[in-house]
């Protein structure tokens, strides 16, 4: 596959990055911005969790630290981040602002997802129009989920464009619409009609919040990650432009390498060793615990685990930054996903042991990190995609678009291949 950005030349920001070079320096001073916003993050979660209220002062902040613009182009008054050569960056961004609220760092992460995207596939009159409009602060939500919450069965997409005079009308609900409480466009994954599978069918409608026939629903009542508020919508007869669709049908799956794997483990991450240094902040002020060895052996092999979590997702993202064969670099970034997965599930459980009954008050965090991996760890069933590592070892294969990689929607027709 071939990047199809209109972007062909290497720019200082889309460069391999080394300790020196300018795109390091970038991330570098993007890290600094984030720590020096992050304490205040940090400090708002409980609130935003028991009110499951969205996070609009640290949208704010962020956008005016061009946290909003990373995976928009260079040319375009952004970063240039998620393109070639200028991965790793993006993911060490996003784990520190986990390692702050791991909520904002996913909201941060759709919608800088969603602006790569439609910067990617857009034509230049397209990316003429959308891209000054989102460094000036107009936010994107991603919608791709069917699956409905108040329903019981299997996820399939079904929606379709149907084609009208000057455009499509849109009829469809979706789920999980996180960013929707702040975007300005929506970034529906829908296909245009025809009998082919449905991946290859697959464009992207991107619809204004306040179009007409646009119907948010009041369902989000869930465990953790409340402060994302990613409740469901319904689009009802939506008139969409053709100018508003954007990408050649299947060009995601077909001419778009990328997938968002490395992103979802660099916040799992970054929640983890955070976690991990509140346990070992806990632990340093009580010398019964400091002195445990029993406490220091548990200690040593979360260190020890988040290592190796960290080793995988940067040498993953090193092959993206290289060029690499892209299957090859997914089937990687699906295992550090895999590992970054255990990472968070078991350490801030494990915490708990550690810490003992004070642990469960609300004055520490632990409870709400445990409730918030749990919910986001399900975003990608671990069971499904490390199906595909053991396929890739048994001489099947592994394809990242193609089938059950780290990207989704995927290609159903040939999941099994």
């Amino acid at each position: 596959m071939t990047m199809m950005i209109d972007n062909p030349t290497e720019t200082p920001e889309t460069a391999p990055a080394s300790a020196a070079s300018p795109a390091a320096a970038t991330t570098a001073r993007l890290l600094a911005e984030v720590d020096r916003l992050g304490p205040a993050f940090r400090s708002r979660m409980r609130e935003l969790d028991e009110a499951s209220e969205f996070p609009f002062v640290n949208f704010a902040e962020a956008m005016e630290a061009g946290l909003n613009r990373l995976c928009v182009p260079v040319q375009d008054g952004g970063f240039g981040y998620w393109m070639p050569g200028n991965f790793s960056g993006l993911y060490r961004i996003l784990e520190r602002l986990a390692y702050y609220d791991s909520n904002t760092a996913q909201l941060l992460q759709v919608h800088n997802h969603a602006a790569g995207i439609i910067a990617f596939h857009s034509t230049p009159e397209q990316r003429a129009h959308f891209m000054p409009d989102i460094v000036d602060g107009a936010f994107c939500a991603s919608l791709g989920s069917e699956a409905h919450i108040y329903e019981n069965g299997a996820e399939n997409l079904e929606s379709e464009l149907r084609k009208v005079d000057g455009g499509y009308r849109l009829n469809c609900r979706k789920a999980f619409t996180s960013v929707l409480a702040i975007a300005k466009y929506l970034m529906v994954w829908v296909a245009v009609e025809g009998d082919t599978p449905y991946a290859g069918r697959m464009v992207f409608a991107v619809v204004p919040k306040d179009s007409e026939g646009v119907e948010v629903l009041d369902d989000w009542q869930m465990l953790g990650m409340r402060s994302t508020v990613s409740c469901g919508i319904k689009f009802n007869d939506v008139f969409v432009p053709d100018f508003n669709v954007v990408g050649e049908p299947g060009g995601w799956i077909n001419n778009d390498p990328r997938t968002f794997s490395c992103a979802y483990a660099a916040n799992h991450l970054g929640s983890a060793q955070a976690a991990f240094d509140f346990i070992c902040e806990y632990v340093a002020g009580r010398p019964d615990l400091r002195d445990s060895e029993a406490v220091k052996v548990r200690l040593g092999r979360m260190d020890a685990q988040l290592y190796a979590a960290r080793c995988g997702l940067y040498a993953a993202a090193a092959r993206l930054d290289a060029g690499d064969d892209f299957d090859a670099a997914e089937a990687d970034a699906v295992r550090a996903m895999h590992l970054c997965k255990n990472a968070v599930l078991s350490i801030p459980y494990e915490g708990f042991d550690i810490v003992g009954a004070r642990a469960a008050h609300e004055r520490y965090p632990l409870g709400q990190m445990m409730r918030d991996a749990r919910t986001f760890t399900l975003h990608f069933r671990d069971d499904l995609y490390v199906q595909r590592l053991a396929d890739k070892a048994l001489g099947k294969g592994f394809s990242a678009k193609k089938a059950r990689g780290g990207s989704t929607p995927f290609d159903q027709s040939s999941a099994g291949a």
